[in-house]
């Protein structure tokens, strides 16, 4: 019989940062909550979430004999790209103090100027795709499972695809706490995880839900450039910088373009504001960091020089960069060189 201490030592064996175990099945709470965010209309476009009741439904149907969940969290912060330099240190304590000039000019609308310029990307997106990476290594965990059972184990393999609210999970597996950003709050890696599943037909000993919230703290509402965060916490899409350089397929909005600032793919701001992202540490998988993929920055000139939509997709081929369409990363190209040319940017040392 396999225990959860045999599965979290296995998780760890692999190069898992974080492992949890919760029960399987819906979480009603959270799934309700999620129904009043698609209701309200703070989704978007993300049509593919107005049907995850069915879809999870049918999950579920097709694995009645699912029992447990195991959660796992890999830790993805790179501070550095040795190929240019050292990113900009996160806040320490809450104060904004501490940011770097580069920080601040995303957060404040104040951008550095340069002959060559370059659009940034959210730090998930620096390495290579993580559902490739982190889905490889949790195939390996479900043959080792097989192992210590002395059977094959019906086990599900879920990375961001599949129609379960992860961040709920891991909270339930003691993982974390949800912070007023939407993120996973991890006490010793702050947010800078990825969360998976493995949803098993074994009989585990759950852990103990994590409890804890941001307290008053409302550094991200109040850094966020878009007012994407609500007062009352949780995002409006429709107005979050990530969604609308990755998500959104139309123009955007003309308000909200220069407020984007050099963001090309992605936004990490509320992340790097948050006093938990002090916690951040080096992540250990070196498929995540810059130097295996395309890093922090991305030149806009030669972007704009890739012919056709298929050597875009060779070009950022295996990274999480083809997840936004070459006519959007154009589209976003053209608002980060307006707002490096605009008025109501200052250069900044």
């Amino acid at each position: 019989m396999v225990t959860s201490s045999q599965v979290k030592s296995l998780a760890a064996s692999l190069g898992f940062d974080a492992c949890g175990i919760t029960g399987a099945g819906p979480i009603p709470e959270a799934e309700e909550k999620l129904r009043r965010w698609i209701q309200e209309g703070r989704h978007g476009e993300m049509k593919y979430l107005e049907d995850f009741d069915s879809r999870a439904k049918r999950f579920w149907e097709n694995f009645p004999e699912a029992k447990s969940i195991i959660v796992v969290g890999v830790n993805y912060y790179s501070k550095k790209d040795t190929r240019h330099c050292e990113e900009p240190a996160t806040t320490l304590g809450g104060r904004r103090s501490n940011l770097s000039t580069e920080i601040a000019s995303a957060s404040l609308g104040t951008l550095p100027r340069n002959d060559n310029p370059t659009g940034r990307v959210a730090r998930y997106a620096w390495g290579r795709d993580y559902h490739q990476v982190v889905g490889r290594r949790l195939e390996e965990f479900r043959e080792k499972l097989n192992e210590a059972a002395g059977r094959p184990v019906r086990a599900e393999i879920c990375v961001d695809t599949k129609p379960l609210l992860e961040r709920s999970l891991a909270q339930k597996a003691g993982l974390g706490f949800i912070g007023k950003q939407s993120q996973l709050l991890h006490p010793q890696l702050g947010p800078w995880l990825f969360l998976a599943e493995l949803v098993t037909d074994l009989e585990l000993e759950p852990d103990i839900p994590y409890i804890g919230s941001c307290g008053s703290c409302r550094i991200c509402i109040d850094e966020c450039p878009t007012q994407a965060i609500q007062p009352q916490g949780g995002i409006d899409a429709r107005r979050c910088i990530a969604y609308l350089t990755i998500e959104h397929k139309g123009e955007i909005d003309p308000g909200l373009r220069p407020l984007i600032g050099d963001w090309v793919f992605g936004c990490d701001i509320c992340l790097q504001v948050c006093p938990y992202a002090s916690k951040g540490k080096e992540t250990s998988w070196s498929d995540l960091k810059a130097e295996s993929g395309f890093g922090p920055r991305l030149d806009l000139a030669e972007l704009v020089r890739i012919p056709s939509n298929r050597a875009y997709e060779r070009k950022f081929e295996g990274t999480a960069i083809t997840r936004a369409r070459r006519k959007q990363l154009i589209r976003n190209i053209e608002i980060v060189k307006e707002n490096l040319a605009g008025e109501n940017f200052s250069e900044t040392d």
